[in-house]
């Protein structure tokens, strides 16, 4: 308490209640071990006295007093375990002009209210707040994890039957999650929204699931044999003989609704768990669900690269094709997505664990190569020719032979370009876009942007290795933050092509966007946008007679070839 005006109040407040009521008594003020100021005092309910402690916080008045038993105790269910009572005033509705006085006023209005009545029974006071999930799960050991996806494939099952289910358990968290259903033999059902890759980082584990009849109730009781013995009297008899191993599961269902138990047959317990449902409703625009059909091929999956590709596969893009020669080291921690687990391995195999993490299903077809480096021109040519299938290519490496190379391609197959690149110095950066038909090829784009700069009088910076640049006042290097920012523009550039092709909400296709204030920019954040202008006029070529004749010759003797005999 930082006040000595209120410190000499809020005693005052304390006295003054204990003159008007005699249910309080003061014992005693004094710090605490935290230097806190506490009054120790009494509360009378219905003949029983309950001693509290009262606590100001170093933040008073700001934050609330609290009231807790001197010693715990469970009083009430509107009590954090066995210690502070949950009043009518806390951390979401506080304001400094409480008084100490006032929250004893309330916690006797807790007690007295929730005090046994003449035939022994405890009334409880109706709760001002709904507890979250997360505040629920901290007094539980384990949850379980209940995806939309199971709850539907539950919903068909008819009740009054006992089937074997795989689980997963988490070695990072105390979570069980639900992967399979039926038996071996018969393809089990598998649900798709759990990724394969969670394989390796979990303990797998069997059990059951017992699908009741509509309108039954989960067995209220707590020793695996009764518990079993309900489960048989509604159908969902266990196979003769069985006994429950060590960490043996068995999941209820029942209208609509989910509980987990941990039987075990030795010691003849039964412990339920804490389900954690996956919520409803819509959490993407409607409009993303046509990037699902599309396909995005990434050049490039580092540091920018990594970023702009999960976040695609959180919108909704199923489909990518990522190509990088690079290795994961311990030095790309500073800004890749990418942790010690990649760490030695290919970028690009790293990205597609990731992606596959974020949006099970996702079809990731992986090239390790790097385009416009000394690689088989076989190789290369395979390259090319899958980025031409692709719906749009973004070019992350902001490697100019790269990206002339990239512009050819685009050029022939007519397909989408975005392209970014972080300054040196993480001071700004750039991000473009050409699409066939609206916007310049990709090499007359970028010489426009820099005829931008030429009439500002300033050269167009360039990315550098390691992301730095000297200053007067020591380097400077681009950090996480920045390319997040420059990644995830370009993002919306993508997005926005993929989900609206004919009505773009950006009215031109280059901005450079500044970090600080350096070269063109005044200030953080920043822009200017660039309007590229128009395409240039496609040239008609005149039909070569003879090229022609050349090619009809070929496909003839190549199907001659292989026609059967």
């Amino acid at each position: 308490m930082g006040e000595l005006g209120r410190l000499a109040s809020e005693q005052a407040a304390l006295a003054d209640l204990e003159t008007r009521q005699a249910w309080f008594t003061v014992i005693g003020m004094y710090f605490d071990d935290q230097v806190r100021l506490c009054f120790d005092a009494e509360i009378e309910v219905v003949g029983k006295r309950y001693p509290v402690r009262l606590t100001y916080p170093q933040t008073f008045p700001f934050t609330p007093i609290s009231i807790l038993p001197q010693t715990p105790e469970r009083w009430s269910d509107h009590q954090w375990g066995r210690g502070e009572l949950c009043l009518e005033w806390g951390p979401d509705n506080w304001v400094p002009d409480i008084t100490g006085a006032q929250m004893v006023e309330s916690a006797h209005r807790l007690l007295l209210h929730e005090a046994p009545n003449e035939i022994g029974e405890q009334p409880v006071a109706p709760s001002r707040h709904v507890e979250s999930l997360g505040q629920q799960l901290r007094g539980s050991a384990v949850g379980f994890v209940l995806t939309r996806s199971l709850a539907n494939k539950l919903a068909g099952i008819p009740g009054g039957q006992l089937l074997p289910m795989g689980f997963l358990m988490r070695s990072t968290a105390q979570v069980v999650i639900p992967l399979t259903m039926g038996n071996e033999a018969a393809a089990p059902w598998r649900d798709p929204v759990v990724p394969e890759g969670l394989k390796q980082s979990s303990l797998s584990l069997t059990g059951h699931v017992a699908v009741l009849p509509a309108g039954s109730t989960v067995p209220a009781v707590w020793t695996a044999s009764a518990f079993k013995a309900a489960l048989a009297d509604m159908g969902c008899a266990y196979p003769e003989g069985y006994f429950s191993n060590i960490l043996d599961l068995c999941l209820v269902w029942v209208d609509g609704s989910a509980r987990m138990f941990w039987l075990k047959d030795e010691a003849n317990t039964a412990t339920e768990f804490k389900c954690l449902p996956e919520g409803g409703g819509m959490r993407s625009d409607p409009s993303r669900a046509a990037l699902a059909r599309k396909t995005v091929g990434l050049v490039g999956c580092g540091s920018a690269g990594g970023k702009i590709a999960a976040s695609l596969a959180r919108s909704g893009v199923r489909n990518f094709l990522l190509i990088d020669d690079d290795v994961m080291l311990p030095e790309n921690l500073v800004r890749n997505d990418l942790d010690w687990e990649a760490i030695g391995e290919h970028k690009a195999e790293g990205l597609k664990r990731r992606i596959e993490m974020i949006a099970p299903g996702t079809k990731c077809t992986v090239r390790r190569q790097q385009l416009a480096g000394q690689e088989s021109s076989g190789s290369i040519d395979g390259a090319l020719t899958l980025l031409q299938a692709c719906d749009l290519i973004i070019d992350a490496t902001a490697n100019p032979h790269v990206f002339n190379l990239l512009g050819s391609v685009v050029a022939a197959a007519k397909k989408p370009l975005v392209w970014l690149e972080i300054f040196g110095g993480g001071f700004g950066g750039l991000i473009a876009r050409s699409r066939p038909g609206i916007d310049p090829l990709p090499q007359v784009a970028r010489a426009r942007i820099e005829a931008v700069c030429a009439e500002r009088n300033v050269a167009a910076p360039r990315t550098t290795g390691g992301y730095g640049i000297a200053a007067s006042d020591g380097p400077m290097i681009a950090d996480d933050a920045d390319v997040a920012v420059i990644a995830a523009h370009a993002t919306r550039f993508v997005i926005d092509i993929l989900a609206s092709p004919e009505d773009s909400a950006f009215p031109v296709s280059a901005y450079l966007i500044g970090l600080k204030a350096e070269w063109l920019f005044l200030q953080p954040f920043h822009t200017f946008p660039i309007d590229l202008g128009q395409p240039e006029p496609e040239a008609e070529q005149a039909v070569d007679v003879n090229g022609l004749a050349i090619v009809q010759r070929l496909i003839k003797e190549r199907h001659d070839r292989i026609a059967p005999a």
